[in-house]
């Protein structure tokens, strides 16, 4: 099984090997829900990532553990945000999060 070798924007030192089917449904589905002009909160996202993976008939066995897309949608946040595909909304909690204008 292949793997991508996800960046974190906070340790750029860091990476996380992701199995690259998970982290491509999990991308999809964040940047299918995420806008470029308004901000959403990272629990929101969450959710409808969840919400994506149930209209794509996603087989619960690929996120079987409680906590996993959870696990995934974080990692790959941080690597979307450190290829500069998302930005997080300086300076404000809880964590909000969108599309840059040229991804």
């Amino acid at each position: 099984m292949s793997t991508i070798r996800a960046r974190n924007v906070n340790h750029p030192e860091h990476r996380e090997n992701l199995k690259s089917d998970k982290y491509q449904i999990i991308r999809e589905a964040m940047l299918t829900a995420l806008s470029t002009s308004s901000w959403m909160p990272f629990s929101e996202l969450e959710d409808k990532v969840r919400d994506h993976l149930q209209r794509q008939a996603v087989p619960k066995s690929l996120f079987p553990k409680p906590g996993s897309v959870r696990w995934y949608c974080k990692a790959v946040q941080l690597d979307l945000e450190a290829r500069g595909e998302i930005e997080r909304q300086p300076k404000k909690s809880p964590l909000r999060l969108r599309k840059c204008a040229d991804s």
